[in-house]
């Protein structure tokens, strides 16, 4: 595909509405209407309930996303189109503004970096899932954008627009804040109006977030809550088993086989035909002449990949959780598109090729999104156990039962982790008729195993409990 002038002047609002009618219209389409793990569920829940106090959501409480969040659904009445819509405004501001970075090297706009940006697997998920984790990347690159911009004119208008997006991106998800963290190296007459804008922006929107909660609760959740992130639940190098090389082999994995839809075992053949095709795209990318990039500093901007890289490696749960590297997603993108520019000029009929790329991955990510509106395993179960008329008891870990408790309400049943029932069982206060549920095999004396159910989801769509088992436990 040839570089193409998607935003020309004259056609300017008239494009600008054509993407966000596909953004819109892609999204909601796409919309799930079922809670697919815990984190989402907190989310849903601080929606119509904000208490970081109760977890709803965990600290550090996401103030800003959950305001944003209240105020949509309170227009939509309905949780599920609340998030698709979030993800539909995150995902136009996303494209545009990659495509404003684009022109940072290009005078024209490409239409295969919006495509493949457009339906790139794993930000249509994100785009659709009870998080705010497109929302802040699409912040991210917005911020990016005037970090460029900084770079090349530090105008006042540019240090204090780069202050008050950092400040709202600190509000929206914390964690990608050590993104930003080299700017401290951006020194010019005009970096105080950037520090004075982060400032003023943090205040604005701090001081109801800390009257709402409490100061000296605040302080206390993050005492407790930074503690138990790093040394026992965050997943990070201090609280993990797994070595450095075993984490850095997982990010592989998760840039190339969940963002990019590269072949692995069990997975569909377009995979294949999609996996060569960007390898080859990548090849050319190196291939191609970097003079052109020059004329953007590059140096503080790629030391700011590389710090929440180090972020990310060492202090974020990527074991089980892809979603922390969504910031590689666009400059992968951008690679590959830079890639496919290149095939372009060298090849005849590389236009052929550049389809065929991004028609293959299209159809790829439709078939991932179609999985994604199917319930997860975790919600499986618990539309399983909600049929259940007679007394059940059942016994998973805390973090399951937390999910289970908020989701429906029988009264029917009752949620224990084990520690809990070997209470009950000791008082023998589980009545006879009383049939035991568990995710674990467990040894009882007087009851015995007649059923094991399983309940499986594309781990593609959510790499988090794809596979669950569940037991079913009768007194003999």
């Amino acid at each position: 595909m040839k570089d193409i002038n998607f935003f020309s002047s004259s056609f300017f609002f008239r494009n600008i509405l054509i993407l966000i009618l596909l953004c819109f219209a892609s999204r909601i389409s796409s919309t799930i209407y079922y809670f697919e793990d815990i984190d989402s569920i907190r989310f849903a829940m601080a929606a119509y309930d904000f208490d970081v106090i109760n977890s709803r959501p965990h600290f550090p409480g996401y103030p800003i996303f959950c305001f944003f969040s209240q105020l949509i659904l309170f227009i939509t009445n309905n949780i599920a189109l609340t998030f698709s819509l979030i993800g539909s405004i995150s995902t136009f501001i996303l494209i545009y503004y990659c495509d404003k970075i684009w022109q940072f090297y290009f005078l024209k706009r490409n239409l295969f970096f919006l495509a493949i940006l457009f339906f790139n697997p794993y930000l249509w998920i994100m785009s659709n899932r009870y998080m705010p984790d497109l929302f802040a990347l699409s912040l991210l690159v917005c911020g990016v954008y005037y970090l460029i911009k900084t770079l090349n004119n530090s105008s006042k208008k540019n240090n204090i627009l780069l202050g008050i997006i950092i400040s709202i991106l600190f509000g929206v998800r914390v964690s990608y804040i050590p993104f930003f963290l080299p700017i401290i190296f951006l020194f010019s007459k005009n970096t105080k109006f950037l520090i004075v804008s982060f400032i003023l922006t943090n205040i604005f929107w701090l001081t109801p977030f800390i009257y709402s909660v409490g100061f000296y609760e605040i302080i206390e959740l993050f005492k407790n809550n930074s503690y138990g992130h790093f040394y026992k639940w965050g997943g990070t190098i201090l609280s993990s088993d797994g070595s450095i090389f075993y984490r850095l082999s997982k990010i592989f994995t998760f840039i190339v086989v969940d963002f990019f839809s590269f072949w692995s075992y069990g997975r569909d053949w377009l995979t294949i035909i999609n996996s060569f095709l960007i390898f080859f795209a990548v090849i050319f990318f190196f291939k191609s002449s970097q003079k052109r990039y020059k004329k953007v500093k590059l140096k503080l901007l790629l030391s700011c990949f590389f710090i929440y890289f180090l972020w990310v490696l060492m202090f974020q749960n990527i074991q089980y959780k892809p979603r922390h590297l969504l910031p590689f997603i666009p400059l992968f993108c951008f690679v590959i598109s830079l890639g496919v520019n290149s095939i372009h000029k060298k090849i005849k009929y590389g236009h052929i090729l550049s389809f065929c790329l991004i028609t293959v991955h299209a159809l790829i990510t439709i078939n991932i999104v179609s999985e994604h509106k199917k319930m997860s395993a975790l919600s499986q179960i618990q539309a399983f156990l909600q049929q259940k008329k007679n007394n059940v008891i059942v016994i998973s870990d805390d973090l399951k039962l937390f999910y289970w408790k908020n989701h429906y309400n029988n009264k029917n049943i009752k949620y224990y982790n084990k520690k809990q029932l070997n209470i009950l069982l000791e008082q023998n206060k589980i009545s006879e008729e009383t049939v035991i549920y568990s995710t674990e095999i467990i040894n009882f004396k007087k009851y015995k195993k007649v059923d094991t159910k399983y309940f499986y989801h594309n781990p593609y769509v959510n790499r988090l409990w794809s596979t669950l088992t569940l037991n079913k436990y009768e007194k003999y």
